[in-house]
């Protein structure tokens, strides 16, 4: 299962904004996660090309996942990156084309996206 990290909400200020840092700091965090050990493979990738971009600096961080057990552990780990920042971005996670946005630190955030997703493999939107 893959999923695909990237920042900020579409608005003009956010994209303005140095999401380099913020991509390299979560993946050190999510490579030194133990819970995602031997559960994960995480990949600094660069963020689409686009007008006045040019799409080879690190902004969005891939994770593929070996089962959906792993998939908690993400989650919470992206949360609690969040949750340690001192000014922390939105984290916008996607997983086959359903994206979610985290934009607090609350354990309530961890289940939403958690029921979020598994409703969408329930009807059909996940292999796994």
């Amino acid at each position: 299962m893959e999923i695909n990290l990237s920042f900020g909400g579409g608005t003009a200020e956010e994209q303005g904004g140095d999401h380099t840092q913020a991509a390299s700091s979560l993946y050190r965090w999510l490579v030194a996660e133990p819970e995602l050990r031997g559960q994960a493979r995480v990949a600094a990738g660069a963020g689409e090309v686009g007008e006045g971009r040019m799409g080879d600096a690190l902004e969005v961080v891939n994770v593929v996942l070996a089962n959906s057990i792993a998939l908690g552990s993400l989650v919470t780990a992206v949360v609690a990156w969040r949750g340690s920042r001192a000014r922390p971005p939105q984290v916008r996670l996607e997983r086959n084309g359903v994206v979610v946005t985290v934009q607090d630190s609350s354990p309530e955030t961890v289940e939403r996206i958690l029921a979020m997703w598994n409703g969408s493999a329930a009807s059909g939107g996940d292999a796994e």
